[in-house]
């Protein structure tokens, strides 16, 4: 066997995702160690009397002085629509749902951090926009097409004809509805409806609990992070290439989800967007990995159809509040582009622009599949981008940054600004 086959075989096999984890131990020590370096550097951040410092965008969101609605935002731009669309098969076949836990939790939130606080320094860098447009292609072909999907699979749609109509009219609906968001503001309003929504469907879910079998279920395999008191997950991390292909679509959405906590964490200090945005993400996860392995929770119509509309309106949903933070960065960057540069053009057509370009991407992936091989090799492009987050939040949590071009000030700063501190109680003069 020449050189050249080899290389095909173990990039299919990689594509299926094949064999241990540690059979691509290039990828393996890249994701893996960026999630742990991650890790470190929220650590250092969260311990330093430089986390203290508010973060303060001129001319980026108002403060959201609702502690809720920001943690409903961030948990909903952190999960995306992998939290909704993960099934008590997938949570079972890993050893426990402790992987799940910690991969769904920490192992989005560390990196995403990162990459926001660094984006506060950054974000106006031309290289840090090319970034995040090409984030917001690979990260959206992977999200917008699973959640389509699952929401579709249930219908055993069989004519090609219907199921392309199918197809096209959920993008349209999940572009409409972002553009609406983006054009109207409206994410603060959609994350807390996502919230809601989430509750009523896990309510729901309870009352089917008799109608799934428990037979062959292993409960040791149920209760969050139950598993992590046994030596088999740890193992698991090295030998199921599942994971650090998981910490490679979160590097594809990091760059965009980043950008976004710049966006809409003005008047919140680093220690807090780290608090806030990790117990979010957990109690969102323990819940709902929680009701999926005790109910057997799959999307289906075998519940009725009062539950697959619920859950298919909570995957929409998740979808959307996605898609419209991605857009909104895009937005303002080309916006802030075109006001330098004096083009006529107003935001209303470059959004309109933006949605029809993603919607036919997703359209066109959703159609012909995806592959995980784009997504694993795409995202190293993302590597560097990150490997100077990491090594800036470090510094930043040293004071060994220039803090006038770090996007933050301090609180004594920020009250000299603002005249008080933040308080619940003009959260609606404010919003």
């Amino acid at each position: 066997m020449n050189y050249f086959e080899t290389v095909t075989q173990h990039f299919s096999k990689m594509n299926g995702l094949q064999g241990e984890g540690s059979d691509y131990p290039v990828m393996l020590c890249i994701y893996l160690g960026i999630f742990l370096f991650c890790f470190i550097a929220n650590i250092f951040l969260y311990v330093s009397d430089y986390g203290n410092r508010v973060v303060w965008l001129v001319d980026q969101h108002k403060v959201i002085k609702s502690k809720f609605n920001y943690m409903a935002m961030l948990a909903c731009t952190f999960t995306g629509v992998y939290l909704v669309g993960s099934f008590p098969s997938e949570l079972q076949n890993t050893f426990g749902t402790w992987n799940a836990d910690l991969f769904y939790t920490l192992g989005q939130t560390t990196i995403m951090l990162t990459a926001g606080i660094y984006s506060l320094a950054s974000f106006k860098k031309r290289s840090s926009v090319v970034l995040n447009s090409l984030s917001i292609i690979v990260g959206l072909s992977t999200s917008i097409p699973m959640a389509a999907t699952t929401i579709l699979l249930p219908l055993n749609i069989e004519s090609d004809i219907i199921r392309l109509s199918a197809i096209i009219a959920t993008i349209v609906m999940f572009v409409l509805l972002a553009a609406l968001s983006v054009k109207y503001d409206l994410l603060v309003k959609y994350s807390r409806i996502n919230i809601y929504l989430f509750i009523i469907t896990t309510i729901a879910l309870f009352t089917t609990i008799n109608t799934f079998s428990n037979e062959g279920l292993d409960t040791g395999k149920i209760l969050p992070f139950q598993g992590m008191i046994n030596r088999e997950p740890w193992k698991e991390l090295l030998t199921n290439p599942y994971w650090w292909y998981f910490e490679a679509t979160v590097v594809s959405w990091a760059i965009f989800c980043g950008r976004f906590i710049a966006y809409c964490s003005n008047g919140y200090s680093i220690k807090e967007i780290i608090k806030y945005g990790t117990i979010s993400l957990i109690v969102l996860t323990v819940i709902w990995h929680l009701v999926s392995a005790s109910t057997g929770y799959t999307l289906s119509i075998s519940r009725g159809w009062v539950i697959y509309a619920l859950t298919a309106l909570t995957m929409l949903a998740f979808a959307v509040t996605s898609l419209d933070s991605a857009s909104k960065t895009l937005l303002n960057d080309i916006t802030r582009i075109s006001k330098i540069r004096n083009l006529k053009y107003q935001p209303s057509f470059f959004l309109k622009c933006i949605m029809c370009g993603i919607g036919i991407v997703n359209i066109t992936i959703l159609y012909t599949g995806t592959s995980r091989l784009f997504t694993i090799l795409f995202c190293l492009i993302f590597v560097p981008f990150l490997a100077k987050a990491i090594i800036y939040c470090i510094k930043f949590a040293m004071g060994k940054v220039d803090f006038r071009k770090s996007g933050t000030i301090t609180k004594e700063e920020y009250i000299e600004i603002c005249g008080e501190e933040p308080d619940e109680s003009d959260y609606r003069r404010i919003i």
